[in-house]
């Protein structure tokens, strides 16, 4: 009798601690798993088209974004351009200089006061080359000029011409050039291939070249 009566304390008392078990474990197995710090927008890509970049990322939740376009390899030292940018995962930069390699990087800026914007994600990429100049047609050339035509969106400040054994020529453009889109040159010499350059300040924006007639 005095064995089934331990027993039966024993059993309350395992009862009664019960509550105070479970409750530890679950205080044991719950962690606060929160980050301090949120993650970095992952898969950065540029896909390059002439001399404009479309950059992609994984979305962060809660956050927005600080992306940085520099005219260097991973320096961001060199014409930096930073950009703000909130809900969107892509964004395209134009009007890049050609053939020339850039750096992007990005880091998600935390909403929450607790947690901390992310470290960057980066990549480099090179552009394609430009050309805004429009194709010469034979009746647009002379012996001694040539009419020029290019694409009338794009800004453009000087056309540079050459030719074998003569210094380059430097051609300023008006105003009233960059809205026509196009510009006479003259006082050229017969029977000379001769290559147009046009630029906008020292930017490069296209190539081309073309003989005069006889």
């Amino acid at each position: 009798m005095k064995r089934i009566k331990n027993n039966i304390i024993n059993f309350l008392i395992l009862i009664l601690c019960l509550p105070v078990f479970l409750v530890s474990c679950e205080e044991e197995t719950t962690p606060d798993d929160t980050p301090d710090r949120l993650f970095r927008p992952a898969l950065l890509t540029a896909g390059v088209d002439g001399n404009k970049v479309t950059l992609k990322w994984v979305p962060i939740a809660n956050a927005s974004y600080s992306l940085e376009i520099s005219f260097d390899s991973l320096l961001f030292s060199n014409k930096l351009q930073v950009i703000p940018l909130d809900a969107v995962d892509e964004y395209t930069v134009g009007d890049l200089w050609s053939d020339t390699i850039y750096s992007a990087r990005i880091k998600a800026l935390s909403k929450i006061s607790t947690i901390k914007d992310s470290q960057y994600e980066q990549v480099t990429f090179r552009t394609g080359i430009e050309n805004i100049f429009y194709a010469v047609a034979a009746n647009d050339i002379s012996s001694n000029h040539v009419l020029l035509k290019w694409d009338k969106t794009k800004s453009v400040s000087q056309i540079v011409v050459s030719t074998t054994g003569a210094a380059d020529v430097i051609i300023p453009l008006s105003a009233s050039d960059g809205v026509t889109g196009q510009k006479i040159i003259e006082g050229l010499t017969a029977r000379t291939k001769y290559t147009f350059k046009i630029y906008l300040g020292e930017m490069l924006r296209g190539t081309i070249s073309a003989s005069t007639k006889p």
